[in-house]
């Protein structure tokens, strides 16, 4: 069954927990969420080991993460920087809890984002 924000693309730049959290509600409805990871992943997928649990699984992290896509870009590198701008630019919604100076830094603060995607949310 089709959920309320089908067709809507949502990109995610997040980590832990309130990024992801609020990205997997959206998937959770129907829209398209493709998520960025660095090279060596979301942190959170270390909340298994931190909890004890065996193996390469984090109940927290998978709960976070469900129903997305996931790519890895090197936000330190400008190709990375450069190929997250592009996924953005296609996107209906940018959901991120990086802080705004990082995002200012990478040239993805919603003013730079805006002027190639005034529609963005």
């Amino acid at each position: 069954m089709a959920g309320p924000l089908e067709g809507v693309r949502v990109v995610e730049l997040g980590v832990w927990v309130a990024g992801p959290a609020a990205a997997g509600i959206l998937a959770d409805w129907g829209a398209d969420v493709v998520k960025i990871e660095p090279p060596t992943g979301d942190p959170a997928r270390l909340f298994g080991k931190m909890l004890g649990v065996d193996g390469d699984v984090s109940p927290p992290f998978e709960m976070d993460n469900r129903g997305k896509r996931s790519i890895v870009l090197d936000m330190t590198t400008t190709k990375g920087r450069a190929m997250a701008r592009e996924l953005i630019e296609g996107a209906d919604v940018f959901v991120t809890n990086v802080r705004p100076g990082a995002l200012a830094r990478m040239g993805l603060d919603f003013a730079a984002l805006a002027t190639h995607n005034p529609q963005l949310v």
